[in-house]
């Protein structure tokens, strides 16, 4: 049984770990990788993450401010879109048909986001999203 690294989404061996900080979870293959390449990647994962959260705090707020200041382009977009839907709905409760009747735009923008990446954990909100634009 291995260990799951956090970049490349892959279940590895041990020994592809190295023996320093095991608690970062990344396996020397991506270790290697550009350090810009592997923020963009971590970046996107907190981004997703931000979502799935009941509350977008303050704290989260900043950290989507910080990520959409990011040189890469496609972070700096996705970081803009999630903050901006952050701003005017916070709470996930409801957000959806929230954002479908005072903003669709907005819902707009973050359903072709959801697409564009097919983020996994995030694909019933593509599905809902497309549900609650037809009601």
């Amino acid at each position: 049984m291995g260990q799951y690294c956090g970049i490349c989404g892959w279940e590895r061996p041990n020994e592809q770990f190295s023996g320093k900080r095991h608690n970062i979870h990344v396996c020397k293959r991506c270790k290697a990788r550009p350090k810009s390449e592997r923020q963009a990647v971590e970046d996107r994962d907190d981004i997703f993450a931000f979502l799935e959260q009941s509350h977008i705090s303050e704290k989260n707020v900043a950290c989507l401010e910080r990520i959409a200041k990011s040189d890469n382009p496609q972070v700096a977009g996705l970081a803009a879109i999630v903050l901006d839907v952050a701003r005017v709905k916070p709470h996930k409760t409801r957000r959806l048909k929230f954002l479908a009747q005072k903003h669709p735009e907005l819902l707009g923008k973050f359903r072709d986001m959801v697409c564009e990446y097919a983020c996994p954990r995030l694909s019933h909100f593509a599905l809902a999203t497309s549900r609650s634009a037809v009601r």
